[in-house]
């Protein structure tokens, strides 16, 4: 068996400090193999498996080094090594989003040099039912530079970088996450069965057998095959290749509308196509075509391809990321220029071009940034003129290419129970970590009454499972931010989110060395995708912090006691010593730089489940007076059963921060 080591060492990789490390692989029966790193040799003879493994140490936080593997004739050199702190990165999109989505959001971040001292492997996506996988294909680490960055998960960017600050040390991050997988994906057959979790046994059960993945597969191919030919074929669209019909050219069954909006004619599945004309001057036209231009269609739900003057710029298939796609050197010319946009729709939703994004033609002299970062983010304005941007939102025209049956269900196989944990997250068990980072829980919100118990076991298993980690090592859990997705909810038995903050909540103060970074101000209410990972990675660096490292930075603020009287509740904060301060609003941003003592996202519930909304007063550094006389009159002498704060799935007003501007954290409690 050929020379070779398993699990996810690399040239570039960065090694836990000061700590026990395990290396292994396979090689000739019988043969020595010699491990040389740091000045030090160690050796280890292959077994009649055709395996070997070798336990050396690392030395306190440093590099580069080398790490110099031989059996026999055959060596295997690891170059460019780090020793430093890792940190496990883990969850669904959010977790994986990487930065080129946001190279618009921190294009500072872009400019910045090589920095060594933050690094990344990104586990490639695959799944495995049966077997554990022990190691990936030519793993690729990578320090942060302008040429990696955009591969680099903007979560574990700003989470590593944060820490290798504070530090001053190198800080590897092991990106294993995967877009709307839930949390039992990420767990063992063995935790499911402990937890008596029969629904997910039976899944896993059906999903054991490769036949049945085969024929599920080939069943959905077959049928989404057949839906694609099904829509564009009835397309009329396409059949008359609208994208090249001049805008003075559309018949009256051409629509006048306005983008952003809600487009719902199409009741079902369907294509409705839009179209804009805007007139650049000469020097216009030349100042765009000479600088990169491209064209900005926000957000659409669900699938887009976008044409000007007839010229193909770009497609996505799904409703999430953003429109970004380049226009050709010479599309755009002197006159009236035409923007085309097919935008299919997959099944009951409506067509939603987004509110509070970017619709515009832009080029490289134009700062475009997403208007919805707000809040907490800190960044510059959109800076352009008249020769760098053109406004596309306003007056379009539309019509309806086809309708059809809606979309057949898709399948990812990935998301299946122990899919993620077996094939993504077994490789890396050998690899010492300091501790874990879990941004996860978008999926799992609808059943968000069993996720405390599913995420307290992934916790206590994965401790386990890494065994040359230290025992109990230090779990951050990230808390879903505010998100809406733009829909409004009447009954307060339709929300979901706020419960599943609470349980990610409950399952932090179940276990030891485990923190909860809040982030209830850092989503966007229109976008399951936010912006903010500065926000985000800081945050839940700064609890790393506090756990892992000692330093001195608080707690998320959470509610202690409230205290009901006749006339008032006092809630009182456990503030971790670090001061409570409320901030004013400025229309649906806080403005750090102006305090004040009114606290916004009071909610109290009636016998009869009305809610009532109700601000309250910061009447010390840890406490927060309800009163009843700021209650509408038919409520004044009303009884109450819960008091709720920030309980909604996106709650616009938080303005009550602790010392290091952290939020307090969203709670119900019964009164």
């Amino acid at each position: 068996m050929s020379f070779r080591v398993k699990g996810i060492y690399g040239s570039g990789m960065v090694l836990q400090q000061k700590s026990v490390n395990l290396i292994r692989g396979t090689g000739t029966i019988g043969e020595t193999v010699v491990l040389q790193f740091n000045g030090k040799k160690y050796k280890a003879k292959v077994n009649k498996c055709n395996e070997w493994k070798i336990k050396f140490k690392t030395p306190a936080a440093g590099g580069p080094f080398t790490l110099n593997l031989s059996h026999g004739s055959e060596s295997i050199i690891f170059e460019d090594v780090f020793v430093g702190e890792v940190w496990l990165l883990s969850g669904q999109s959010n977790a994986q989003l990487p930065m080129a989505r946001m190279r618009f959001t921190y294009p500072q971040e872009f400019l910045l040099p090589k920095n060594d001292n933050i690094r990344m492997i990104t586990i490639p996506i695959s799944y495995s039912f049966v077997e554990r996988k022990d190691t990936i294909e030519n793993p690729q680490w990578m320090a942060a530079s302008p040429e990696t960055l955009g591969d680099m998960s903007g979560t574990g960017y700003f989470f590593a970088k944060k820490l290798a600050e504070e530090l001053g040390i190198p800080v590897g991050i092991i990106n294993s996450s995967q877009g709307g997988s839930p949390i039992t994906s990420w767990m063992s057959e063995e935790s499911l069965k402990k937890l008596g979790k029969e629904d997910y046994l039976k899944k896993l059960e059906f999903v054991k057998n490769p036949e049945n993945v085969k024929a599920k597969l080939a069943a959905v191919n077959e049928n989404q095959t057949k839906w694609n030919e099904l829509i564009n074929s009835n397309d009329v669209g396409l059949k008359e290749r609208w994208e090249s019909v001049p805008f003075n050219q559309l018949d009256e069954e051409w629509k006048v509308c306005s983008i952003p909006g809600n487009f719902d004619e199409i009741k079902t599945a369907g294509v409705m196509w839009f179209k804009k004309e805007f007139e650049l001057s000469k020097d216009q036209a030349a100042a765009f075509n000479e600088k990169n231009p491209q064209i900005w269609m926000g957000t659409i739900i669900d699938a887009d391809k976008v044409w000007v003057n007839g010229s193909y710029c770009g497609e996505t298939g799904y409703c999430y990321p953003p429109r970004r796609y380049p226009i050709e050197k010479g599309v755009l010319k002197e006159g009236k220029n035409t923007v085309t946009v097919r935008v299919q729709k997959n099944g009951g939703n409506p067509i939603v071009f987004y509110d509070e994004k970017q619709y515009c033609i832009f080029n490289e002299d134009a700062v475009v940034v997403p208007v919805a970062i707000r809040n907490v983010e800190q960044r510059k304005d959109s800076k352009f003129d008249e020769n760098s941007y053109i406004d596309l939102k306003g007056q379009w025209k539309c019509k309806k290419g086809c309708s059809c049956e809606n979309a057949p269900g898709g399948i990812f196989f990935e998301w299946e129970p122990t899919a993620l944990y077996n094939a993504m997250l077994s490789p890396c068990m050998d690899h010492t970590i300091k501790g874990a980072l879990w941004y996860q829980g978008e999926s799992n919100a609808g059943g968000y009454g069993e996720y405390a118990d599913l995420l307290e076991e992934m916790i206590y298993s994965w401790r386990k499972a890494f065994a040359y980690s230290k025992k109990d090592f230090p779990f951050v859990v990230m808390q879903l931010p505010n998100w809406s997705d733009g829909k409004q909810f009447d009954s307060p038995d339709a929300l979901c989110w706020p419960q599943l903050r609470e349980a990610q909540r409950d399952a932090v103060e179940s276990t030891k060395n485990t923190a909860l970074s809040v982030n209830i101000d850092a989503g966007e209410w229109n976008d399951l995708h936010p912006e903010k990972k500065y926000t985000g990675g800081t945050r839940a660096a700064m609890q790393a912090l506090r756990i892992a490292y000692g330093c001195n930075i608080a707690a998320a603020p959470q509610v202690q006691t409230v205290d009901s009287g006749d006339d008032s509740w006092i809630v009182t904060f456990d503030i971790d010593g670090s001061n409570l301060s409320a901030y004013a609003m400025n229309n649906e941003s806080v403005d750090f730089n102006k305090q004040c003592n009114i606290v916004e996202g009071f909610t109290l519930v009636t016998e009869d489940k009305k809610l009532v909304s109700v601000k309250g007063k910061l009447v010390s550094n840890k406490e927060v007076m309800i009163c009843r006389e700021d209650l509408p009159a038919e409520y004044k002498s009303a009884v109450f059963k819960e008091l709720r704060y920030l309980w909604e799935d996106n709650p616009f007003y938080i303005n009550l921060y602790n010392g290091e501007k952290i939020p307090a954290c969203p709670f119900r409690i019964i009164l």
